[in-house]
């Protein structure tokens, strides 16, 4: 009798550990969702040049943020080997607003984009012709 005692008592000693031990494990595996939810990999959904769709000649073009500051944008054409290019990024928590800097082919360039539900457009002219791509996480 003494023994189911101390069995019944040890089972529900454990019992809130683990659910608290269960608990601390949930947060922690979200806590980057919880602090800065647009930290992650925004897949290309929409890519046009002029009005002329070119995301079907690649198996995929990829934006990832990998922390607060750095993000990188990986392209792989279809039958290439992938391509990546990093460079710095801010974003405003209060606005949504993402801003990132990369140079390309000698020329500095500037994007701003808002970033909302996961989704965010880059549409600016490039040699002539309007570039559009859409990107979803």
């Amino acid at each position: 009798m003494k023994k189911m005692r101390y069995a019944a008592a040890a089972a529900a000693l454990c019992l809130p550990l683990c659910c608290l031990s269960a608990c601390k494990d949930i947060a922690d595996s979200s806590l980057k969702e919880l602090t800065k939810p647009y930290i992650t990999r925004y897949e290309c959904v929409l890519a046009e040049w002029g009005g002329n769709n070119f995301l079907e000649g690649f198996d995929y073009i990829r934006i990832t943020l990998n922390d607060s500051t750095n993000m990188e944008l990986a392209c792989k054409k279809t039958g290439e080997s992938e391509r990546t290019f990093e460079c710095a990024y801010t974003y405003d928590d209060d606005t949504g607003i993402l801003r990132a800097e990369g140079t390309a082919l000698g020329v500095k360039h500037t994007e701003s984009v808002k970033i909302e539900d996961g989704k965010f457009t880059i549409s600016f002219p490039l040699m002539g012709k309007q570039l559009v791509m859409r990107f979803e996480s």
